[in-house]
């Protein structure tokens, strides 16, 4: 006989299993048959629900909140700013009236919106030894200790192959810095990878028509040379290039960091170092092998350097000063007075300053300046004691002579000028010529002429009237003598141009609009509006 509750459920789950009915176990185990039916009704339903070692405790009733009154305005707001923060609905709340905590706003938020699921990272194209690499731009506010602020620029060149990267700093971030940044990372590595991405740099990309990037023509020519092809990805796609952001991101965290430099070439110096040491010896886990070891494997496939490198030098047109020298970036180059109020040609590399004269040869060098710094590079030999009052009058003369020489403007305006000016002719006629900085010499020509027929000889006069009748010009930092020529012939009948209205006309779908850009040379070839002018009786806005 049963002795618990246990023993008697046993003995009447048995003896149902061995087909005995309800009637006939209440008798065998001396119970009703009501607790029969219980006992099998209860066992019947543990089969088939799950049983817990520790049985679950109770379900309590929900108790009332301070939130409570508040969930419809929690979830308004949510509705309406998605990315509104918690802490702004807690204030949002407390001026509506809520006296409860923050606790409570925090955890009703993360019921009313869960944190969205993580994205799985997104897989990168494999490249094979030597064919790809990655560059781009990051700019830095940096505290030298010579007690200047610089803003410095660092050019990242990545090997998609090794990971092995390569660091340069400039203090521009344009064209002639990230050719000589790539002509640096070339040497370093012994040669370039046959393609190389890009981001929609105004350096390499002008602008898109459509998906097809138009790139610029000068870096085209410097990959042509370093045999290599760029690639440019669309705009706000960052992840199309993730080896070269990565390497930023190191070059931040690993050679910024506790780091103090003197001066830009301080700064140049500890990065050799830091990339010989650390980036190039720097493992993913202990067994993987170092980016050198890997670039060990990736050198022999990259394209072999040419006999010469490319001339990244930047050349401008400056206009030499009436006391011998040529502004560039914030600091003054000495000329010989000789090419006083010439319009002469700049060669400017990272470290040195090359002046041309207007026959090509070489009249001047100098060591390139800080930028900014204000200072006037003269070598004693440049100027000489005797003569530091700057271009004579038969110096002025004979420029003034070469300005309009078919009607002979300039020689006619100076010589009126001589007779209205006794004194002072040589101030106006200096201020005059700094004015073909700005203007073409055949507006000044003009301006010159109209000015002698109102007998207007000063140079405020020919300002004005410059201002009014004709647009400034932007000297071309660098002419392609090749590009020019190839314009300046007649297309051929393959050179066909399309209207871009055509476009316009397709139908639906047809066209991309996102990848719609302005112009590459919009902003290049956008004038500034000609100043206000004063009125005089030789202002007149008629046409030359």
């Amino acid at each position: 006989m049963w002795k618990t509750r246990v023993e008697l459920e046993h003995q009447v789950v048995t003896l149902s299993g061995q087909g005995l009915g309800r009637r006939a176990i209440a008798r065998a185990v001396g119970v009703s048959r009501n607790t029969v039916r219980k006992i099998l009704e209860a066992h019947g339903h543990a089969r088939r629900e799950s049983r817990l070692a520790i049985a679950p405790s109770p379900a309590r009733a929900a108790r009332a909140q301070k939130i409570d009154a508040f969930r419809g305005k929690v979830t308004d707001l949510i509705a309406r700013f998605p990315e509104i923060t918690t802490q702004r609905i807690f204030e949002e709340l407390r001026a509506a009236g809520f006296e409860g905590g923050y606790t409570q706003v925090k955890a009703h938020v993360r019921r009313e919106r869960p944190p969205p699921h993580p994205e799985p990272s997104k897989v990168t194209p494999s490249f094979g030894p030597g064919e790809m690499a990655e560059s781009d731009w990051s700019p830095y506010v940096i505290d030298f200790l010579d007690g200047v602020r610089r803003k410095i620029h660092a050019l990242s060149y990545a090997l998609v192959f090794s990971t092995r990267k390569c660091f340069s700093v400039f203090e521009r971030e344009d064209l002639h810095a990230l050719m000589d940044g790539h002509v640096a990372a070339f040497e370093r590595l012994g040669g370039a990878a046959k393609q190389c991405k890009y981001d929609n740099q105004k350096a390499v990309v002008l602008g898109w028509e459509g998906r097809q990037p138009i790139y610029n023509p000068r870096y085209l020519a410097f990959a042509t040379h370093y045999a290599f092809a760029p690639l440019a990805v669309r705009p706000g796609r960052p992840n199309d290039k993730p080896r070269t952001e990565r390497s930023l991101w190191e070059f931040e965290r690993s050679f910024l960091n506790g780091r103090r430099f003197r001066d830009p070439a301080d700064m140049r110096a500890q990065l050799v170092i830091w990339m010989d040491r650390i980036c190039d010896q720097r493992r993913r886990t202990k067994r993987t092998p170092t980016p050198l070891d890997r670039f060990a494997e990736e050198k022999p496939r990259l394209v072999p350097l040419p006999a010469r490198a490319y001339d990244t030098a930047r050349v401008v047109y400056r206009v030499c000063s009436i006391d011998g020298f040529v502004a560039l970036d914030g600091n003054r180059y000495a000329v010989p007075y000789d090419h006083v109020t010439d319009i002469v040609p700049v060669r400017v590399t990272q470290t040195e300053v090359f002046i041309y004269g207007a026959d090509l040869k070489l009249v001047a060098r100098h060591e390139l300046g800080p930028r900014g710094a204000g200072k006037d590079i003269a070598p004693p030999d440049t100027h000489q004691p005797w003569n530091r009052r700057g271009a004579d009058l038969d110096q002025l003369r004979e420029a003034f002579a070469a300005i309009g020489e078919a009607d002979q403007a300039g020689a006619l305006f100076f010589a009126g000028l001589l007779t209205a000016q006794r004194r002072f002719a040589g101030y106006h006629a200096r201020q005059i010529l700094l004015l073909r900085e700005r203007y073409s010499t055949a507006d000044l020509a003009r301006a010159l002429a109209h000015a002698r027929s109102y007998g207007a000889f000063e140079h405020g006069a020919i300002e004005r009237i410059l201002a009014a009748r004709a647009a400034p010009r932007r000297l071309a930092e660098y002419i392609a003598e090749e590009t020019a020529r190839k314009l300046d012939e007649p297309p051929g009948a393959d050179a066909f141009l399309r209207d871009l209205g055509e476009y316009d006309r397709l139908p639906d779908g047809a066209g991309d609009k996102e990848s719609a850009c302005p112009s590459p040379n919009d902003d290049d070839n956008r004038q500034p509006p000609p100043p206000t002018t004063s009125s005089s009786d030789c202002d007149d806005t008629s046409s030359f």
